[in-house]
């Protein structure tokens, strides 16, 4: 995958099969399909090749089979998509949830690395180190900090009353 460039619908796609088969494995009665298909115009050897390339799977040959497994960063694309799936046809509970941050510069890589997550699991700045949602945060957002030992410079509040509230909603489409 080129740099920069966004994980497109049937990667991600590909991506949730893989993630639902997993989780079907998991299962004790679970079986798996001698052929297990995906629609042809996912044009599957490409696209596991761009996956693979944009570092979300890993591949690796045993007895001259090809064996593909998630990275972290494949997982943590699945749950990001899982977490505004799961949001979208929620009602709204009138309750907007912040993050206000403050990391070193120390850690100025991972400041700007986190503020691209947070955008990208649906937040919206307010300030270059708040953000705002309108929907409750999951473990995914606990997963991230924990993962780069920086939970410590976050803080996370719920809110009920904002000022200019009706620009919010229309930035997240809410009535």
């Amino acid at each position: 995958m080129k740099k920069g460039r966004k994980l497109g619908q049937i990667g991600l796609n590909i991506l949730k099969e893989l993630y639902e088969i997993g989780q079907e494995m998991a299962r004790d009665d679970f079986k798996l399909p001698s052929v297990y298909r995906l629609p042809s115009d996912y044009h599957l050897p490409s696209r596991l090749r761009s996956l693979e390339n944009g570092k979300y799977i890993d591949k690796s040959l045993k007895k001259n089979q090809s064996f593909f497994h998630l990275t972290p960063k494949g997982r943590l694309q699945i749950l990001k998509y899982l977490h505004l799936e799961k949001f979208k046809l929620k009602k709204w509970d009138k309750q907007w949830r912040l993050i206000i941050f403050d990391i070193p510069e120390d850690f100025k890589k991972w400041r700007e690395y986190l503020r691209r997550e947070l955008k990208e699991l649906g937040f919206h700045p307010l300030q270059k180190s708040v953000y705002i949602t309108p929907y409750p945060v999951t473990g995914e957002l606990d997963r991230l900090l924990l993962e780069r030992n920086l939970r410590k410079f976050f803080r996370y509040l719920t809110v009920s009353e904002i000022d200019d509230e009706k620009e919010l909603k229309k930035v997240f489409k809410i009535k």
